[in-house]
């Protein structure tokens, strides 16, 4: 997989609810457990939830991907789950934060081993 993005929610969500938003978005969808994959021509997605904890990953770049990502964040923010993402592109994480530390905050949060680079993180 070339992309990743792990979210945070304050709520927890399971797969079919995530299955859902795939579904319409065009995807076709396989759900076994906590993992949900999804298929739109060449796309793939797979998703790992986790109780408040959702890892995408996805072979797919460009205009439809980031349409995809924003469809999603929305439905997080509109059913109230409250949001928190970190980017992955291997083998760097990117983030902005308005309060220094936050980010490597969340990090750890998540489990993820990082190390500070360049005041940068990388993982």
């Amino acid at each position: 997989m070339c992309f990743l993005a792990v979210f945070r929610l304050r709520r927890v969500i399971d797969s079919y609810n995530f299955a859902r938003i795939l579904q319409e978005l065009g995807f076709f969808i396989d759900v076994r457990g906590s993992v949900v994959e999804a298929r739109r021509d060449r796309a793939m997605d797979r998703v790992l939830i986790d109780r408040d904890r959702v890892e995408v990953e996805t072979n797919n770049y460009g205009e439809e991907c980031l349409k995809d990502y924003g469809y999603i964040v929305k439905w997080f923010i509109e059913h109230g789950t409250k949001p928190e993402v970190v980017y992955f592109a291997d083998p760097y994480i990117y983030g902005y934060e308005k309060k220094r530390g936050k980010l490597k905050k969340l990090l750890k949060e998540l489990s993820l081993e990082t190390e500070e680079i360049y005041s940068g993180l990388c993982g």
